[in-house]
């Protein structure tokens, strides 16, 4: 089997095909993912759409980051490990940063009943896709 990361391969873009990405240039993203793999492959692909991404494996760290400099934009793992990002989510949305989440559940599971209105990308996703969700989100403000 394959690791997880593997999943979250970009996909190729053709000019004229796809734009995925072309907004989150200087956009500043915390990008909250406990596993290793997924997160550095994410935090690459996002810089390379031009994001300044701040990473983190956990609550906590992703708490510390927040508590130095706010981003334009988060994008949490609802499941981290033995914890939830709902937290983080709260300290976002308190301070009106956009943000969505990303999970191994849909969207209509339960556990997302208490975020109505937040979009919920479920994985595996590519790259690509998650630029695409972010832009959604950024447009609908």
């Amino acid at each position: 089997m394959l690791p997880s990361a593997f999943a979250y391969q970009k996909e190729v873009n053709m000019p004229g095909t796809d734009n995925a990405g072309e907004s989150l240039h200087g956009l500043r993203i915390l990008l909250v993912e406990d596993d290793p793999l997924i997160r550095l492959d994410l935090e690459t692909s996002l810089a390379e759409f031009g994001a300044i991404v701040t990473a983190a494996s956990n609550v906590a760290a992703a708490l510390a980051a927040l508590a130095v400099a706010m981003p334009d934009f988060a994008v949490l793992d609802f499941e981290l490990g033995a914890e939830s990002s709902e937290s983080i989510a709260e300290v976002v949305q308190d301070r009106n940063v956009p943000f969505l989440y990303l999970s191994g559940y849909s969207e209509h599971d339960e556990r997302f009943s208490r975020w109505p209105g937040i979009r919920v990308l479920a994985k595996p996703l590519s790259a690509a896709r998650i630029a695409r969700g972010i832009e959604d989100v950024l447009k609908a403000l």
